[in-house]
């Protein structure tokens, strides 16, 4: 977040700084609302008939959005934010990471319903396999974020979830 400044959006924006004040009362507010915005984009995957579209198809929205948009940029600018201001990491976790774990259990439970999940399945972990390798290569590896990595992930995570995988 560093470079950031709600001076510089007003700037940007075209109005007062005061303006962007009356409705974040912080650059990491500010920070949250466009990442919460962005995440709204990514979540609400539509019944496709299988898990593994399912899943690539909401995998794909994140890398996407982290690939291409600001959104990439200010995570990268966040992080450290959200290990060092308590508050900051608990909006982000209540706000966006409990957002995107409702529809990774929304789409394991249609999984479940149509066999292709086991009913046992540890959603938080499943959550956590499927954006690991994305926030990883985004935060740390430089790694691209390209079309075929949400298949690879989903194609590596579906057999440890599928009904044939031991509890």
């Amino acid at each position: 977040m560093h470079g950031l400044t709600v001076e510089g959006v007003a700037a940007r924006a075209g109005v007062a700084k005061t303006t962007v004040y009356r409705r974040w009362s912080s650059k990491e507010d500010l920070a949250l609302a466009v990442l919460l915005e962005m995440a709204e984009e990514v979540v609400a995957v539509p019944d496709l008939g299988n898990i593994r579209d399912e899943l690539i198809s909401f995998v794909d929205g994140a890398v996407r959005i982290l690939g291409r948009t600001l959104m990439g940029r200010v995570m990268q600018g966040l992080v450290s934010d959200f290990a060092t201001n308590e508050a900051l990491g608990e909006a982000f976790r209540e706000q966006i990471v409990s957002m995107r774990l409702a529809e990774v259990r929304m789409l394991l439970d249609r999984g479940i319903e149509r066999g292709e999940v086991r009913p046992d399945v540890d959603i938080a972990l499943v959550h956590e396999l499927l954006f690991g390798p994305v926030n990883y290569r985004l935060l740390l590896t430089g790694g691209k974020l390209d079309g075929q990595l949400a298949e690879r992930i989903v194609d590596a995570v579906l057999p440890g979830i599928s009904p044939e995988a031991k509890g």
